[in-house]
């Protein structure tokens, strides 16, 4: 016999099925719950603890949730009453039962919201129920924003928080997701690139200048530009006029600061995830490049994407060699699983380790003795 737990998960199971076909006008109801209705046992005494607790959540005893049919049962010589259908008569009977009323109101209250603003997204809002549920207590400034971008033709010669919308000033940065969304909903498609992640760039919003931090590792390089280190924004880097033999791109400021002197070499600070390492830099494609993150999972992962701009480039320092001799030094990390198809087969083979076994080793535990020794046949 089935329990009154039970009967509440498969209930609420079908929550957004339901809103979504109330949305629509249409109904689930009667709502009838597909339950096992075999009774444990033969005697009396059993039937009893298994009817009793479904009874008493029911709606004959509470006055609202899921009706109960009985039929008639001989049960040792006995007729007893025991269930043949448990169903919802009505949304109100449901609602109550799995206490989602305020869910529900929730939902209402955003659709409405939304179609008033924008009703070409009337069957994008009724089909995404769940959704409305979760920005539920944003959608109207979510709505403030999406207005400014539908009335406004792109690009936008000003910063997101310059941006004249009566929202708080971090609010769009704290909700991008749910701010794409609907804009790729409601924008024309030719004012969206679709093919760009970031929200800046796929919404044609001004973004702040990206400088790229480079240092001379090699002196003979400063006649060209008259400095020992300098910071360039991302286009005037790409127009640079040399042509550097070795080029380090260095995860860590401080290691970047106090990497050694290489002939004929210039070192670039990679900065993470954030890198500063554009697709556009000429001179680039015609150096040796070298990689050299943390030794761990985003370190690979990060090695795997400058080689989708830049395929020769090499992980320097990044080997299970230099890993061994610091390991002492190595702290725990969880990771996430990602597909790098583009590392060698003994980076991929040492990536896998540092997955399964939760490792990481950031570059600055190692020592420059050792960077130096590494550095004798470059």
């Amino acid at each position: 016999m089935i329990t009154p737990r039970d009967l509440k998960n498969k209930a609420d199971k079908l929550f957004f099925k339901i809103v979504n076909a109330e949305l629509k006008g249409e109904s689930f109801f009667p709502l009838f719950i597909p339950s096992n209705k075999k009774i444990e046992g033969t005697n009396f005494s059993e039937l009893k603890d298994a009817l009793l607790p479904l009874y008493q959540q029911s709606k004959q005893a509470q006055g609202k949730g899921y009706t109960i049919d009985w039929k008639e049962k001989v049960i040792e010589g006995s007729k007893q009453k025991i269930p043949s259908k448990i169903y919802f008569e009505s949304l109100d009977d449901y609602l109550f039962y799995v206490k989602r009323y305020k869910d529900y109101e929730a939902i209402t209250k955003s659709v409405t919201s939304l179609i008033d603003a924008f009703p070409t997204v009337k069957e994008w809002a009724y089909a995404n129920s769940p959704f409305l549920l979760n920005y539920s207590a944003t959608m109207e400034d979510l709505i403030k924003v999406c207005k400014f971008f539908v009335k406004n033709r792109p690009p936008y010669n000003l910063f997101l928080r310059e941006l004249p919308i009566e929202i708080h000033s971090k609010f769009i940065e704290y909700n991008f997701a749910p701010l794409r969304k609907l804009l790729d909903v409601l924008l024309p498609p030719e004012w969206v690139n679709a093919t760009e992640s970031d929200f800046l760039n796929r919404y044609n919003i001004k973004r702040p200048t990206v400088f790229a931090q480079i240092r001379l590792l090699d002196d003979s390089f400063k006649a060209a530009v008259g400095f020992d280190e300098f910071a360039l924004t991302l286009d005037d880097c790409a127009t640079l006029n040399w042509q550097p033999q070795k080029v380090f791109i260095i995860e860590n400021r401080a290691c970047f600061l106090s990497f050694p002197k290489v002939k004929n070499a210039v070192a670039i600070f990679g900065e993470g995830f954030k890198s500063r390492i554009s697709k556009h830099f000429p001179w680039l494609l015609g150096a040796e490049l070298y990689c050299w993150f943390d030794i761990d999972a985003a370190g690979f992962e990060m090695l795997n994407m400058i080689r989708e701009y830049y395929p020769q480039a090499k992980s320097f320092l990044m080997d299970a060699q230099t890993y061994h001799q610091f390991n002492q030094y190595s702290v725990t990390s969880v990771y996430r699983t990602r597909q790098l198809a583009r590392l060698t087969d003994d980076e991929l083979s040492f990536y896998q380790f540092l997955q399964q076994n939760n490792k990481r080793l950031e570059q600055e535990r190692i020592n420059n003795q050792y960077i130096s020794d590494k550095l004798l046949n470059f």
